[in-house]
Formats: C-alpha cells, structure tokens, sequence
C-alpha cells in the first residue's frame, strides 16, 4: 500500500503530460484557408516598391492578375506568396511561400 501513491504520482504526471502535449499539437495545426497574396514591384525588386493584392482562392489565379499587372508596368518583376503577414521587425511582409513560375 506504501507503493501505491507513488505510482499513483507516476501515472497522474504522464496523463498530465500526454493530455498538455495533444492540446499543443491540436493547436498548432492550421483552420485557416490559403490565401495568395499578389506583389508587383513596379520599380525593381530593389527599390522596395510594389502594388499588392491580397485574398486569392489559389495560385493560379495570382498569377494570372500579376502576370496582367507586370505587363501594365512594363513587364515589372511580380511574385505570388501563400498566407503573408506584416512583420514589424522587418518593416514588410513575410510569406510562407514565393512563387513566381
């Protein structure tokens, strides 16, 4: 009987664990919908200057509006990012992904 509250400890500490560690995982995982954001710099990459359109349902039709917009700006470089973000650090947007095929 003097064996038993220990063990009991034991087993009530790994619940509490196993169950903390299943909340954090459940949390992480994404709800949200992808969203492509468009961004088309009209005068370069370099000059840090560019038009953007955000809430597009896929990349294909990112790339279509950016592929309109670059011709309207002489052929302007443009780029295509999944689910971008303003980071305040870095003074612009970060996106998960860029793509620009």
């Amino acid at each position: 009987m003097k064996n038993a509250q220990p063990v009991i400890f034991v087993i009530t500490l790994f619940i509490t664990l196993g169950v903390t560690l299943y909340l954090i995982n459940r949390s992480e995982t994404r709800s949200e919908p992808e969203t492509w954001s468009s961004f088309v710099y009209t005068n370069g990459y370099n000059s840090g200057r560019y038009k953007k359109v955000d809430d597009f349902d896929d990349y294909p039709s990112c790339r279509s509006y950016s592929l309109e917009k670059s011709a309207q700006y002489d052929q302007a470089p443009w780029e295509c990012g999944l689910r971008c973000r303003f980071d305040s650090s870095r003074q612009g947007f970060q996106c998960e992904t860029m793509n620009n095929e």
